[in-house]
């Protein structure tokens, strides 16, 4: 690897611990030739086929999931400034859990980046579920919306 202070060549890992939760490794380098020592977080590359609606297949963009998150927060400019990027690596670590099934639908990814902002913040979760037609209907009584999960979703089975 490159150091990343003087941009020789040749570093050696001096030290590396594994997640125990996700597929994640920590590594710490130190380069050879100024000793400068920098830490790495190596994750695999997530390689899901993404189904959409019409049925076109394509592959996983953490780029578009940035944005399509970015979008939910109108009511607050800088928290899509800054938060974006972090939530939408916290569902792709939920999809990397998943990565077994080889290709999920775009639904499948609006349930569980739903799912993430509503224990972040409820007002992008709302935003969020509106833009992705993930709102079935609104209550009754106070106006809340109800929302659709399958009874065979893995996701939001704990809340049965």
């Amino acid at each position: 690897m490159i150091c990343i202070k003087c941009f020789h060549g040749k570093t050696h890992v001096a030290n590396s611990r594994q997640n125990k939760k996700y597929p994640t490794t920590w590594r710490r380098h130190i380069c050879d030739q100024c000793g400068y020592s920098f830490t790495t977080y190596e994750k695999p590359a997530i390689s899901l086929v993404v189904i959409s609606q019409d049925g076109e297949k394509n592959n996983f963009s953490i780029g578009k999931l940035i944005l399509s998150i970015a979008r939910s927060f109108n009511h607050d400019k800088k928290a899509a400034d800054f938060y974006s990027y972090y939530l939408a690596n916290t569902v792709q670590d939920k999809l990397l859990l998943l990565q077994n099934k080889h290709t999920i639908s775009t639904q499948d990814i609006a349930k569980i980046t739903h799912s993430t902002l509503q224990n972040f913040d409820q007002i992008a979760a709302l935003q969020y579920a509106a833009q992705h037609n993930l709102i079935t209907s609104q209550r009754k009584r106070r106006g809340r919306p109800s929302f659709y999960y399958p009874e065979n979703d893995p996701v939001h089975s704990s809340r049965q």
